[in-house]
């Protein structure tokens, strides 16, 4: 019997490690370059949990700085530019030989020759927002090639260069350190917390029926649950692990690859995120915790799959992440996490099957609710408010709550409390809410808002129909009508009326809106369209001065407006 367990262990092992190298030699070795001459140092990698999807690539840091030089890591040529003010800012695709594209975002500028085709499709559109696809000869490079210089462009959270290495044939990004990039790492992830979830009616842990949080005592790479206790479980639950990796050239705090349960030694749960799908991306929070990332902004990953939750980086589940433990029966539990370099952090802890404890049935615990199929149509009406989900938006069945507000001060409808903030939805539902003491003159300026969770409003846009007001959302939470009569404000920020820009080479202004949002943005010089880069997340729309800033006097025009048709405008007489 000790020489079977020992052989057993023996072949878990050798079949993990084989597994590893296997997932490994799927993707191409020795192929790819890294895009940057730096220090490989990552503050983000491949699939960790991000708001509303997986991360698709990896972040390289760029010692805090813009401006560093970026090469193609293969032979090939642009398939794809993409200028925005949000997502990827500034982005370039470039497709390999080998069936891969690789993907640089959050770009600073393209080289000259980029750049210069790119200007000229934004001035023929006369658009800053351009999505461009180049004819294959257009743009080819070598690999190592210089293309473009690393950013802070779109939604970026600071200097670095978002990269990717993704399937040509579907889009799909795989985790570009499975292509042999040399990044150093010998650290292995870190368990911060673990949660047990009792999954049925008579379900309890420590005899409690609540969701019950454990804290961790680490020891070298191998953690147990801070009182060494053995868990007391009855019925059906699911775990949970919070968690963080790092590597040895950074102290930022990454995602995790790999997070496996096992129960006496048997592989009961394994997830893996090695490739996704764009399309399937916001499973992610079919994947987590939502409740506790909104409340506490804790990320959780849990074993149970709900569902409606279709995606394919799960093996070895037994009964969908949900465990069994039989009555006074001990179990020996080892949940183990994972970099993709191998790395691992691991949790033990005993448990004791318990049998079911009574507890008292409620039955006034859904007597305002109405039962959801995830599956199904779903739709709620009363004389002044009106909801349809369509099915597949929800992850699982829900008991869905209700409840009527009187109009407040600014509002103008009722207010409607709509579900609740910790339940995620996957799809855009329908909502029509009646107004009330909304004149005619403020019609075209009404829009559907949601209280979010931090009490502040949110337009979600919509239009008016036989006195509802009618929009989509993917988010449950309190919704009333607001109008906005407000225009943007515009305000310059090295410009005046009169003055002269001749040592200037750039005219920056900010512009923003109180509440519907900016729908648009137009500048012309002497009339004419001018490019103005659009830095949303600060505000900020910049135009470099060039030829088409005469010498002598020039008029120069801004003219924005929101969601609703408020408008500015922003004159200014500039010399130069």
């Amino acid at each position: 019997m000790r020489f079977n367990r020992t052989f057993f262990l023996l072949f878990i092992f050798l079949l993990s490690n084989y597994l590893n190298l296997f997932a490994q030699n799927k993707y191409p070795q020795g192929y790819f370059r890294l895009p940057l001459d730096l220090t490989p140092s990552l503050s983000g990698t491949f699939s960790e949990i991000r708001s509303n999807h997986f991360h698709s690539g990896v972040d390289l840091r760029t010692q805090g700085a813009e401006g560093k030089p970026v090469y193609a890591i293969a032979d090939g040529h642009v398939a794809r530019i993409r200028v925005q003010p949000v997502g990827f800012g500034k982005a370039l695709y470039i497709e390999h030989s080998n069936g891969y594209t690789s993907v640089y975002g959050h770009l600073h500028n393209f080289i000259p020759a980029i750049q210069k085709y790119v200007v000229a499709e934004q001035y023929r559109r006369e658009s800053f927002d351009v999505d461009l696809y180049p004819a294959e000869d257009k743009f080819y490079f070598k690999k190592g090639d210089l293309i473009a210089w690393s950013g802070n462009s779109g939604s970026s959270g600071g200097p670095h260069l978002h990269f990717e290495i993704r399937k040509t044939s579907n889009q799909n990004p795989i985790n570009p350190l499975l292509c042999g990039l040399d990044i150093r790492d010998n650290i292995a992830p870190v368990i911060q917390a673990f949660k047990v979830y009792p999954v049925s009616e008579y379900s309890t842990v420590n005899n409690s029926p609540d969701n019950m949080l454990f804290t961790v005592t680490a020891n070298n790479n191998t953690y147990t649950i801070n009182d060494n206790k053995p868990l007391m479980i009855s019925g059906d639950v699911a775990f949970g692990v919070q968690s963080y990796d790092k590597h040895n050239a950074s102290e930022l705090r990454n995602g995790i690859v790999s997070f496996k349960v096992f129960i006496d030694d048997e592989q009961v749960f394994a997830y893996r995120v090695d490739e996704i799908s764009f399309d399937e991306t916001r499973y992610v929070n079919s994947v987590i915790d939502y409740e506790e990332l909104i409340r506490r902004k804790r990320r959780f990953i849990q074993t149970r799959i709900l569902p409606n939750n279709p995606l394919k980086i799960y093996s070895s589940v037994k009964n969908k992440g949900v465990f069994t433990f039989d009555e006074n029966k001990e179990y020996k539990v080892v949940v183990e996490l994972a970099d993709v370099a191998g790395n691992k952090g691991i949790l033990k802890f005993l448990v004791i099957g318990k049998p079911p404890v009574h507890i008292p049935l409620n039955r006034n615990e859904h007597k305002n609710s109405v039962h959801f199929r995830w599956d199904h149509p779903n739709s709620f009406e009363s004389e002044t408010f009106n909801l349809e989900i369509p099915p597949g938006s929800l992850y699982e069945n829900i008991w869905f709550t209700y409840k009527e507000e009187r109009p407040k001060n600014g509002t103008f409808a009722k207010l409607y409390h709509v579900h609740n903030y910790y339940t995620p939805l996957h799809n855009s539902f329908t909502i029509s809410i009646k107004t009330e003491n909304l004149s005619p003159a403020l019609i075209n300026k009404a829009v559907v808002a949601r209280l979010d969770e931090k009490g502040q409003w949110v337009s979600e846009g919509g239009g008016y129909k036989n006195g509802f007001m009618t929009a989509r959302s993917r988010n449950f939470g309190v919704y009333s009508v607001k109008v906005d009569t407000l225009a943007p404000k515009i305000i310059p920020v090295n410009i005046q009326n009169g003055k002269n820009i001749s040592q200037q080479k750039t005219i920056s202004l900010k512009i923003s809106d109180s509440f519907a949002g900016i729908k648009s943005y137009r500048a012309t010089m002497n009339g004419k369209w001018i490019l103005m880069d659009y830095d949303r997340k600060n505000d900020l729309i910049t135009y470099e001065i060039d030829d088409r800033t005469l010498k002598g006097n020039n008029s120069f025009l801004l003219v924005v407006e929101d969601n609703v048709g408020n408008r500015s405008e922003y004159k200014a007489n500039l010399i130069r």
